[in-house]
């Protein structure tokens, strides 16, 4: 590409908007274009590359500022140690997230499970009078004014008024008032 193109052809070739082309030269990721005697801006050849490797590396998950890191080290000799430390600690992080969210699929599940389990042994109570999971998330939240309430106060069940169902959730002494 020998000759400058508009913003707008530049950001076509590169698979961004002009929007993103503009912020990314506002933060310095990429230099700033030329322009035609119109005041549109040029971009040239380099430019174009530049950003499609900063849509790239944004696509594998790199953070912006990884990104100008990345790109500064393109233009060093023998940095492959330094982009391998990048990747390692890049791969780590992406480990640390994906336990994370294993572990949040699993109390997701785990919920999903026992509100079917709670909702199938207690006929009488239906989706729309008490949801298990919104009773444990006021619960843990300490929420107050909620038709799901906490029955700490009266120790037993007995004593509950007329019409007021058991919550869904393990604890017994939480109760649901449909």
């Amino acid at each position: 590409m020998a000759e400058a193109i508009h913003i707008g052809k530049a950001a076509k070739l590169a698979g961004v908007s002009v929007d993103t082309i503009r912020f990314y030269q506002k933060l310095g990721l990429i230099r700033s274009a030329g322009r035609s005697a119109g005041g549109y801006r040029l971009f040239d050849g380099e430019q174009i590359r530049d950003l499609t490797f900063v849509r790239h590396a944004q696509e594998l998950g790199f953070s912006l500022n990884e990104v100008k890191e990345l790109l500064a080290l393109r233009q060093k000799h023998h940095a492959c140690p330094e982009v391998q430390s990048i990747l390692k600690r890049k791969v780590g992080d992406l480990q640390g997230k994906i336990n994370r969210l294993s572990r949040l699929e699993g109390e997701l599940a785990n919920a999903l499970r026992n509100c079917n389990r709670e909702l199938r042994l207690k006929r009488e109570i239906k989706h729309e009078d008490c949801c298990p999971l919104l009773t444990k998330l006021d619960r843990i939240n300490g929420s107050n004014g909620n038709k799901y309430v906490s029955n700490r106060r009266n120790p037993g069940i007995g004593e509950l008024p007329s019409g007021t169902l058991v919550s869904m959730s393990q604890d017994p002494n939480d109760v649901c008032i449909p």
